[in-house]
């Protein structure tokens, strides 16, 4: 438990920057230029999990079942490689295509290439329990450098800053991020970046990570393209103001993530070492109770600091009425989420990953449609209840999936 405690507080840090590099952006620059970095930093998250393949999620499964560190490298320098060829083929997509933003601001590759071999080699520290090591070269050290460079320039830069400006900063953060895990990880763990490259193993790796590339990938894309979408009907100031709306509420799940980090591996080594469902079940049923808790305790406090604390008018809103059916769309659905978001996992643990095929399919349609529907007539409340759908839909269906095949929900309230 104080272990647990510990990767709360090391979260805390890491979540609060994280917040406030897509928020506190926001005092920097004009209402417009924040709506358009919005876009972009959206685009970056989607094409970074493309790039990181979900291949992270491979990892944490599969190094614990290892005790030989030179086949454990060779599985991450074979990783890697994926990573480079699938980052350099979507930067030539992207360019063929004519997508704007690749051609005005081009090191957007190098941000979410740095970002993409970043995760994967935090990752093996997360894989071998070192959670809070895991979350300081993934989380918080980029966030760290983005703002003591923002800090400096700003004070010393007499013009407004513009996106272009702002870019520049985030590509020296994310590389020097990257860098600083490489050392950490050959210095401290002895880590070795070279291994042998196989064919064999790249596929395996691409075949077992490719659905799980399709679940994160699906719901970081429904949690965007609202954002995405909204441009083409209200404002770039709105579509900021609901950016930073939408933010505060995905902090709802801060410990979420927080019991997510500790849990997790732990819930895989149930699994690699065969143990029986019930067994599991009463373990998962703890991460669910605290997840779930949790979730709703923050979201009354969030609730409370708007009502009668003025929260909205600190983060200096300006569209508030409609802003405010918005917050309590993404609320309530973060509080169903938080009960029922581990089924994917466990979809990866039991080796059925590939079904999230046809959910990703399903969900990310519905996405697409229900945004085409509700924006033109609800705007922004359009937009949350678009995505409130798609995300809760998501889950239930991994969870009738999980049922279907292993006979349990994996939650039990029954005593041993």
């Amino acid at each position: 438990m104080l272990e647990l405690i510990e990767i709360a507080f090391i979260n805390v840090f890491a979540k609060l920057l994280k917040f406030a590099f897509e928020l506190g952006t926001s005092f920097f620059v004009n209402k417009t230029t924040y709506g358009e970095f919005a876009l972009i930093i959206s685009y970056i998250m989607i094409f970074t999990k493309i790039s990181s393949f979900g291949i992270q999620n491979i990892m944490v499964r599969d190094v614990p079942k290892y005790s030989n560190y030179k086949y454990i490298f060779y599985l991450f320098f074979n990783s890697s490689t994926i990573i480079f060829i699938i980052s350099i083929i979507l930067y030539f997509t992207l360019y063929l295509f004519s997508f704007s933003y690749i051609i005005y601001y081009p090191i957007i590759y190098i941000i979410f290439l740095s970002n993409s071999f970043n995760i994967l080699y935090s990752t093996y520290l997360r894989s071998i329990k070192e959670v809070k090591l895991w979350i300081y070269f993934q989380d918080i050290n980029i966030y760290i450098i983005y703002f003591t460079l923002l800090a400096i320039l700003y004070l010393f830069n007499s013009k407004e800053l513009n996106i272009s400006f702002i870019l520049n900063i985030y590509t020296i953060a994310t590389v020097g991020a990257l860098i600083s895990t490489i050392i950490y990880l050959k210095f401290k763990r002895e880590f070795r970046l070279l291994s042998k490259l196989s064919i064999k193993k790249i596929r395996y790796i691409a075949t077992h990570s490719m659905p799980v590339l399709f679940t994160g990938l699906t719901y970081l894309i429904i949690s965007r393209i609202d954002i995405i979408m909204l441009e083409k009907y209200v404002s770039l100031e709105l579509v900021g103001e609901y950016n930073i709306i939408a933010r505060v509420t995905l902090q709802i799940l801060f410990f979420n993530q927080v019991i997510v980090s500790y849990y997790y591996p732990r819930l895989a080594n149930m699994f690699a070492q065969k143990r029986d469902f019930s067994q599991i079940a009463l373990y998962n049923t703890k991460f669910v109770l605290l997840s779930f808790i949790s979730v709703t305790l923050i979201s009354l406090a969030l609730y409370i600091a708007i009502r009668d604390f003025n929260l909205f008018e600190l983060l200096n809103i300006k569209n508030r009425e409609a802003l405010y059916s918005v917050f309590i769309t993404l609320t309530t659905t973060q509080i169903i989420y938080s009960a029922i978001c581990f089924y994917g996992n466990i979809l990866i643990y039991i080796h059925k990953q590939k079904m999230e095929y046809l959910n990703n399919f399903i969900v990310l349609i519905l996405a697409i449609l229900l945004n085409i529907i509700l924006i033109p007539l609800y705007g922004v409340w359009g937009a949350s209840i678009a995505t409130s759908i798609s995300l809760i839909l998501g889950n239930i269906l991994q969870m009738v999936q999980v049922k279907y095949f292993t006979g349990t929900i994996f939650i039990s309230f029954k005593r041993r």
